[in-house]
C-alpha cells in the first residue's frame, strides 16, 4: 500500500495496542526504515515499501509492539541536534539533558581550554556534544560498562570529536584511580536515579529494556555522594558541577551539595517544569 496510507494502517495498530502518540510512532519508524525525514514520507503518495522493506517493517512493528524503545529498533537516537548510536547497553538520550549541557555549554564558553569530565557517560550524548559545541575544551568520559563505552567512542568518530574526549571505564564510585590527580573546571554527570521501589511505575520501554545500572538506585543520595566526594579532589576551586536529578528529590540533592562547599546551588526545571537539574559553583577545590 501507498505509504500515507501504511501510515495511517500502523497508526490504528499503534493505537489499538496503546503505545502513545501512535501516528508519530509510524512515522519515526517509516521515516528510519527508508533513510528519510519525517515530512519527506508525504511527498511521494505513490510510494510503497519493496518486498524487503515490508519484512524489515514487520520486524520492526512487532518488536515495537513488544513494547521495545524504537531508538533501539531504529539504533539511532537524536539529541541537541545530533544521531547518536544507541542500543540496550546505553540509557536513550533525553530532551530534558539537553538543558542541562546547554547550560554547561553556555558556562564553559566563558572558559576557553576548559578541562570536562562526564561521569557515567552511556552513549556519550553528553561529553560529544560539549566537544562539539567547546572545540577547545579537553573531555573525560567515564562508565563502568565496556560496552557502554564501546557506543560512546563510536559515538565520538561519528562526530569527529574522539581525539579530545578520553574514555576512561571506571565505577565513578568505587575507582577514582581514573582521574588521577587531575583537576576539572567543570563535573557533569547524568546518574542513575530512580529507586528500584520505583520501577514498577516506569513504562515497558524503560523499565525493561534500558539497562538497569543506568537507572536505578538502592538509596537517593547514593550517586550524588560519589560525585561530592568526586569534586572535593577533582573540581577546581571555582569550577562547576551540574548533574541531573530526579524531581521529587531535588530538595534533598541541593542540601548535600550545600553541606559540601558549593555556593548557592541553581536549580534548573525540565520542559514540565519540574526541578530537574543542578547547578553549583565550587567555593573551594580540591581535597578537604
Amino acid at each position: 500500500m501507498p505509504l500515507p496510507q501504511l501510515i495511517r494502517h500502523l497508526s490504528a495498530v499503534f493505537q489499538h495496542e496503546g503505545l502513545p502518540a501512535p501516528q508519530s510512532e509510524a512515522e519515526w519508524l517509516l521515516a528510519g526504515l527508508l533513510k528519510l525525514k519525517r515530512s519527506d514520507l508525504y511527498r511521494d503518495h505513490d510510494r510503497r515499501l519493496t518486498a524487503a522493506q515490508q519484512q524489515t517493517a514487520l520486524e520492526y512493528v512487532h518488536r515495537r509492539l513488544q513494547r521495545e524503545p524504537l531508538q533501539y529498533i531504529l539504533g539511532v537516537s537524536e539529541f541537541y541536534g545530533m544521531e547518536f548510536e544507541v542500543n540496550p547497553a546505553v540509557l536513550i538520550p533525553r530532551p530534558e539533558t539537553e538543558l542541562l549541557v546547554e547550560k554547561v555549554i553556555a558556562l564553559a564558553r566563558q572558559q576557553p581550554g576548559a578541562r570536562l569530565i562526564d561521569l557515567g557517560t552511556g552513549s556519550g550524548c553528553i561529553a560529544i556534544t560539549l566537544a562539539k559545541h567547546l572545540p577547545q575544551a579537553r573531555l573525560v568520559a567515564v562508565d563502568s560498562s565496556a560496552a557502554a563505552l564501546a557506543t560512546a567512542k563510536t559515538n565520538a568518530q561519528r562526530h569527529q570529536v574522539a581525539e579530545r574526549v578520553a574514555f576512561r571505564l571506571a565505577d565513578m564510585c568505587a575507582d577514582r584511580a581514573f582521574a588521577s590527580a587531575e583537576q576539572f573546571d567543570f563535573v557533569v554527570s547524568n546518574p542513575p536515579y530512580v529507586l528500584w521501589q520505583e520501577r514498577e511505575e516506569l513504562q515497558p520501554e524503560i523499565r525493561e529494556h534500558e539497562p538497569a545500572a543506568a537507572l536505578f538506585v538502592e538509596e537517593a543520595l547514593e550517586f550524588y555522594r560519589c560525585i561530592v566526594a568526586f569534586c572535593q579532589s577533582h573540581l577546581k576551586a571555582g569550577g562547576w558541577v551540574a548533574c541531573e536529578m530526579a524531581s521529587q528529590r531535588h530538595a534533598q540533592i541541593e542540601k548535600l551539595f550545600r553541606a559540601s562547599s558549593f555556593a548557592k546551588p541553581e536549580i534548573l526545571t525540565d520542559y514540565a517544569g519540574r526541578p530537574r537539574h543542578l547547578i553549583a559553583q565550587a567555593q573551594n577545590g580540591g581535597s578537604r
